[in-house]
């Protein structure tokens, strides 16, 4: 489409595309017919707003590679804008090229300050603008690829206890229970398959896949724990979607170690998964286990917080597919509720076209 020509209303999409989304604020609105045209020409997708207020709203809802920001705006300055953007984002995760008609040394202290990943100059040359636009989305797509490299690598280091636990469990079985041996067996070896499949480290897998390896990974420590541990399904039936690898079964390991195991007599742990609309999905993961106190839950997502299996990490990879958070909640002594909402884009594969493919 050839913004030039039309009355633009904001916030403008383009059509969409299979390729990187740009959000582009500026009050001019001749300036983001321009650069809105350019960026549709390479081709991206584009998202035109006229305002902070706009521009905040968008960034709420939607899976963004790089927000271009004017300086200078009535409503919001771009610092101000860029400052609520890095309230959710990091650098890394949304990266942010501010546009400004004069640079002097103390806006541009001040734009880095508030988070932007880099600073271009009125009138700026087509072949400069691309160059920087393509770098950073380069940066947020290699640091994408590294996160999901890290998931991988933290579910294929299966926890040396665990196995011990199980292959001794299988060991007892097979003197008491032969068959429910062979069952233990059976889910163990799916669960080992599965947390080296080669999906693991794709950018998407599907909610069937994954619910695979959770069903195996709960069978075996229902089998270990027994009465106390219980397991509660709230699924839709026949509900598929695909979501980036491993975003659920650690949330419900989660739950089992830290959750159900810490406290005395046990408890329940439940999945629920509901379908919201024809892109948006709501998964939950409670117990009603030991729970936690709010300083603990706070460093929940923090690089630092070790008890958690990879929760920043599965933070920063719902961030990168649908510009979403996970919501953590919990009591001690009460239990604990992590959930999310997957938003799909309009331009998203299904699932049989994800199995086909693969």
């Amino acid at each position: 489409m050839d913004m030039s020509n039309i009355s633009l209303s904001t916030p403008y999409y383009s059509e969409k595309i299979d390729a990187p989304t740009i959000l582009i604020v500026d009050d001019n609105i001749d300036s983001l017919k321009i650069s809105g045209d350019m960026l549709e020409g390479v081709p991206y997708n584009v998202i035109a707003v006229k305002n902070g207020k706009e521009a905040l709203k968008v960034i709420s809802c939607t899976k963004l590679d790089l927000v271009i920001l004017d300086l200078m705006m009535p409503d919001m300055t771009g610092f101000e804008v860029c400052t609520k953007i890095r309230e959710r984002f990091s650098m890394v995760d949304l990266p942010v090229l501010m546009i400004t008609a004069a640079i002097i040394g103390h806006d541009k202290y001040k734009a880095f300050h508030a988070g932007a990943n880099d600073i271009l100059q009125k009138p700026y040359h087509y072949s400069e603008f691309m160059a920087r636009i393509k770098n950073l989305i380069m940066m947020k797509h290699t640091a994408n690829q590294a996160t999901r490299m890290e998931m991988a690598f933290l579910q294929s280091q299966i926890k040396p206890h665990f196995l011990y636990n199980v292959l001794n469990t299988i060991i007892s079985l097979s003197h008491l229970d032969i068959e429910k041996a062979r069952e233990v067996t059976e889910e163990f070896t799916n669960y080992l398959r599965m947390s080296f499949d080669f999906q693991n480290t794709s950018a998407i897998s599907s909610f069937k896949h994954e619910l695979s390896i959770i069903r195996s990974y709960l069978s075996i420590e229902k089998t270990r724990f027994g009465d106390r541990l219980e397991v509660l399904f709230d699924i839709d039936k026949d509900m598929d979607f695909i979501l980036p690898p491993l975003m659920i079964q650690p949330l419900v390991e989660n739950a089992v170690l830290h959750g159900v195991s810490k406290k005395r007599g046990g408890g329940w742990i439940k999945l629920t998964a509901k379908k919201q609309s024809e892109k948006e999905y709501y998964i939950k993961v409670e117990d009603n286990g030991a729970g936690m106190a709010p300083e603990k839950r706070k460093d929940l997502l923090s690089s630092d917080f070790d008890r958690s299996v990879g929760l920043k990490n599965i933070n920063q990879r719902l961030k990168h597919f649908c510009g979403s958070e996970l919501k953590i909640s919990s009591t001690p002594d009460a239990g604990t509720s992590v959930s999310m909402l997957i938003h799909l884009a309009e331009t998203t594969e299904s699932p049989a076209a994800l199995s086909e493919r693969n």
